[in-house]
């Protein structure tokens, strides 16, 4: 019986390991996974159906306020600290959202006023706009598309 207590609770912990600890999937949660669901199986093989519903019933409402136990201590340790970003992004420290005016270009079309060598500068919306591709070359009077705005960089696209 207690072998079983432990294959689930080391199956929840490597689970945990999962979520708070590695990046990625797998390395952990896979066998976290495995032994959960072997932990149950067997319950229900040894002892029946219904001793193997009381294992995931118990599996599962212990994990819920484990989980927010483990993320709330995770939070105030050093290793955890190391993970969540804490700083925040305002004009002190360099921060600077794009204009307002250059967000709304993305998806309206122009015409290139000079060559875009990748840069140049384009006529959109009957403003004359510094522009830039994604590397290749544009000719000038080409037709020309907003992709995104990075910044204050506006990424175009030719149309032909």
């Amino acid at each position: 019986m207690w072998f079983l207590i432990f294959l689930i609770g080391l199956g929840i912990l490597l689970i945990f390991i999962e979520l708070l600890i590695l990046p990625g999937f797998g390395a952990a949660g896979v066998p976290g996974c495995l032994l959960v669901l072997i932990g149950i199986g067997v319950a229900w093989w040894q002892f029946g159906f219904q001793t193997a519903l009381t294992y995931a019933g118990i599996t599962l409402v212990a994990v819920i306020p484990l989980a927010i136990i483990a993320l709330s201590v995770m939070r105030s340790t050093p290793v955890g600290k190391a993970f969540i970003l804490s700083a925040t992004e305002n004009k002190e420290i360099g921060f600077q959202a794009p204009p307002s005016e250059l967000v709304d270009l993305v998806g309206k079309s122009g015409k290139a006023l000079t060559p875009l060598r990748p840069a140049g500068a384009a006529l959109i919306g009957g403003h004359r706009v510094d522009i830039v591709t994604q590397g290749e070359f544009v000719p000038a009077e080409t037709e020309i598309e907003v992709i995104f705005v990075e910044g204050s960089r506006v990424v175009v696209r030719s149309l032909q």
